[in-house]
């Protein structure tokens, strides 16, 4: 071959032409993309090819073409040039260089020089059919698993529409048959009364289960929902006992708290943590028989606050353990299913720590009883600083208290 006349040093020589050239093909492609671009990005785009034949052809390794071509795509992405069809965008290049090589070859070096520039194009073409193929099967596999979830999601809304309609017919039923039977006015008072009585409770339970549903239905994953604050958590858990008091009482149900001592503050929202172990504390009083007892225990544990609910009641089988969290999950003990409930519980109890980036564990002996541990976040799921008004009015009650209890010690 001639000096100067290799494909190698053609396209040397030539480079400026040659990215004129192309960038001007692009230009009147007819393709709209080329057109929201500077000429001279359309250079740099024409460059981006006839650089990764330039290095082909230095190494002497037509496979290169590909590579070099593949880093160039990427580059391209970062600076925003065109990702045109890869194919047509290539075709256009090699006609312009086939052009030139054909105006500048001598005669006895034309074939070979064309041979070259057929062969480095070919694997260029060969590496982007691979990439289509490649692509295509991990789009058909992202869309198969798509599909499976879209499968999945829609039989667990049907399961939950169907578990709602059960859960919400069941004292519908029940009121409205009640509610015909006191509608004669023949009924003897004291079966009126037992009939009112049933009318009342299934309306109660069908309140709840409504606003339990209702619940369920805000939980995005979204901790703007939580109203968050330092509060004390032994203020928390002695709300919470509060208002279960008198469902214990009345089933003779006692329910005991374990050392609370020095709980340190904890970026949460009280409300929903009064909710989180009101809920611990209605089960444990509920799925227990009269006599039984019901504990609380609270402790920092590491940078986590760690409450545990425990009950010597009816406990939970192992099979149903991981269950239980589950919306509609339901125990066949027997005095489970007399309680009744729709299972929603600790559905929201999950949901509730969740959100304040805590966590909740069962322990349970089927017939002894169970242990629900709730764990949360000291700093809150944000990892929030306490304020230092808020520090140092926690060590002037402090103070108040050590000086209050040293009084009381002093002889009068």
């Amino acid at each position: 071959m001639g000096s100067g006349n290799s494909l190698l040093q053609i396209i040397e020589q030539n480079v400026e032409h040659l990215q004129d050239a192309i960038a001007r093909r692009f230009r009147n492609s007819g393709r709209a993309v080329f057109d929201d671009f500077e000429f001279e990005d359309l250079r740099t785009f024409a460059w981006s090819h006839i650089d990764p034949i330039l290095q082909s052809l230095r190494y002497e390794d037509q496979y290169l073409f590909s590579f070099f071509l593949d880093y160039s795509s990427g580059r391209n992405a970062e600076k925003g040039l065109p990702m045109e069809d890869n194919l047509f965008t290539l075709g256009l290049v090699s006609e312009t260089i086939w052009e030139c090589v054909v105006d500048e070859s001598h005669a006895d070096d034309l074939a070979e020089n064309l041979g070259q520039l057929v062969g480095i194009v070919g694997k260029g073409k060969d590496g982007i059919a691979a990439n289509y193929m490649t692509q295509r099967d991990e789009l058909l596999g992202e869309l198969r698993e798509s599909n499976a979830k879209l499968m999945e999601d829609t039989k667990r809304k049907l399961d939950f529409l169907a578990k709602v309609s059960h859960e919400l017919k069941t004292p519908l039923t029940s009121v409205i048959a009640y509610s015909e039977q006191l509608m004669d006015s023949g009924l003897p008072s004291e079966i009126r009364v037992e009939f009112s009585k049933v009318v009342h409770d299934q309306s109660s339970k069908l309140l709840q289960l409504i606003e339990d549903l209702m619940e369920l239905s805000k939980f995005q994953n979204d901790r703007s929902r939580l109203n968050l604050s330092w509060a004390d958590p032994a203020t928390v858990i002695e709300e919470a006992i509060g208002t279960v008091q008198v469902r214990a009482r009345q089933k003779e149900i006692t329910i005991e708290t374990g050392a609370m001592q020095d709980l340190p503050k904890t970026h949460m929202d009280p409300f929903r943590v009064q909710q989180v172990i009101w809920n611990l504390l209605t089960n444990g009083v509920k799925y227990n028989e009269p006599g039984g007892t019901v504990t609380v225990d609270a402790k920092r544990q590491g940078d986590e606050l760690m409450i545990a609910v425990s009950d010597d009641g009816i406990g939970i089988k192992p099979e149903n353990q991981e269950m239980i969290f589950q919306s509609f999950h339901q125990t066949e003990d027997a005095l489970a299913m007399l309680e009744g409930g729709a299972g929603l519980g600790l559905d929201i109890v999950r949901h509730y720590l969740n959100l304040h980036g805590g966590r909740i564990a069962v322990e349970s002996v089927y017939g002894e009883g169970s242990t629900f541990t709730v764990y949360l976040p000291i700093a809150g799921p944000n990892g929030a600083v306490p304020d230092r008004c808020e520090e140092e009015g926690d060590l002037v009650a402090r103070k108040q208290d050590v000086e209050a209890v040293e009084l009381q010690k002093e002889p009068h």
